[in-house]
């Protein structure tokens, strides 16, 4: 839905939304956010703000200052979302608890959604110990394109009530945090951290019950946990792992019955699990450009490979497919996987037994090896159409004179 932008100034914004939560008509109604955005004209409570890319605003001082200024404090009282989005900040200073009084009532005490993603400047520094005190109900947090690591901040692993978390292009690093799932973050539905540097996951996340979808493409992940994702993760529908360094897939995975959408693509998966093909929901399964298939051949096949090893891999792999009439099992993909989905196809790599499901594995040694028999069959049928048709114009032409 198109949302008029509100061209008044962030101070005009906040002056109009205080006087309005001090008049506090009846008419009002806070808890539904589509009648209180920061440009409506209805006089109601204002209960979203969206200062997206307003960085100039924000100059010189690059700080939430002026929304901390004492007559604007009604108008933060009511908000429920609030967007600060790509506004050039560098620090959070003043959204924490007072030293005064340990008892003041937090600054957002409704605010359900904050969004200060694409502010690259703001780092773990850039948020004080006790930001964590202002947001009692927030259950949503955007932080994606900023430079928070390389470990999550504290303060946000305090936010007990989040159940949708962003963190994609941050500069986090190493192993995230074991505690979350266990002792942090126990409700979240989303979480998202593309596009960091983690190197390995906790066991907490394969204790996430409500957990539904988790990203964590664009990583240097080389393994997970035995347990991560896990029989536990009962709500889990979307799992994204793609552009990592992965290896193998722990065999808990196929415990998890509820998965719809699977993203492997990108790895170096050389083999799959048993009990993958079990998985009845999926609609979308990736695992493109891995190395199945890559023991069987040596490791020698690969796009493009030319050389007579790679020939000699794909005979062989061929071999096997004749054999087994296409269903073949031992060292290539397991049976269950086959039966449901079928071999790769020879010319888009992917496998379409499976009408609800699609698999794509082009990329991998099993269906370069297909491809490659399958190209070498076209070319001698080519070559025996193109003698059959010479000889039949050879004897035509004979048959003439």
């Amino acid at each position: 839905m198109f949302v008029k932008k509100d061209l008044r100034k962030i101070p005009q914004i906040l002056t109009d939304a205080a006087s309005r939560a001090v008049a506090a008509p009846s008419s009002s109604d806070p808890a539904n956010p589509e009648k209180g955005s920061s440009n409506d004209s209805d006089g109601g409570i204002i209960a979203e703000m969206r200062f997206a890319r307003r960085a100039p605003e924000f100059l010189p001082s690059c700080t939430v200052s002026m929304l901390l200024e004492p007559q604007y404090k009604p108008a933060l009282e009511n908000l429920m979302q609030l967007s600060l989005y790509d506004c050039g900040l560098q620090t959070l200073a003043g959204i924490e608890q007072s030293d005064n009084d340990d008892y003041a009532a937090p600054l957002f005490p409704k605010l359900e959604q904050l969004d200060i993603g694409r502010n690259p400047k703001l780092t773990n520094d850039s948020l004080p110990d006790t930001f964590h005190t202002q947001f009692p109900q927030l259950d949503q947090l955007w932080l994606d394109n900023c430079s928070f690591g390389p470990n999550i901040p504290s303060t946000l692993l305090e936010l007990h009530k989040l159940q949708v978390v962003r963190m994609t292009g941050n500069q986090l690093e190493g192993e995230l945090e074991d505690g979350i799932g266990i002792r942090y973050w126990k409700e979240l539905k989303v979480l998202a951290l593309d596009g960091n540097r983690l190197s390995s996951v906790g066991r907490g996340i394969g204790k996430m019950k409500y957990l539904e979808k988790l990203h964590l493409r664009g990583n240097k992940l080389t393994s997970l946990p035995d347990g991560v994702p896990s029989v536990n993760n009962s709500s889990l529908t979307m799992l994204s792992l793609s552009s990592n360094q992965l290896t193998s897939l722990p065999t808990s995975l196929v415990e998890v019955t509820t998965l719809k959408e699977l993203y492997l693509n990108g790895n170096q998966i050389e083999e799959l699990p048993e009990g993958l093909a079990d998985i009845m929901g999926f609609k979308k399964l990736n695992l493109a450009h891995n190395c199945i298939g890559k023991g069987r051949f040596n490791g020698v096949v690969t796009a493009g490979s030319q050389n007579s090893s790679a020939n000699d891999a794909g005979d062989s792999i061929m071999e096997d497919v004749d054999e087994d009439n296409g269903n073949t099992t031992d060292n290539l993909l397991p049976r269950d996987f086959v039966q449901r989905f079928g071999m790769p196809e020879a010319l888009t790599g992917n496998c379409t037994e499976d009408e609800e499901c699609m698999v794509r594995m082009e990329g991998n040694p099993i269906a370069e090896a297909i491809r490659k028999r399958h190209l070498e069959a076209e070319k001698i049928k080519a070559k025996q159409m193109a003698m059959e048709t010479a000889m039949e114009t050879a004897m035509e032409t004979e048959a003439i004179q």
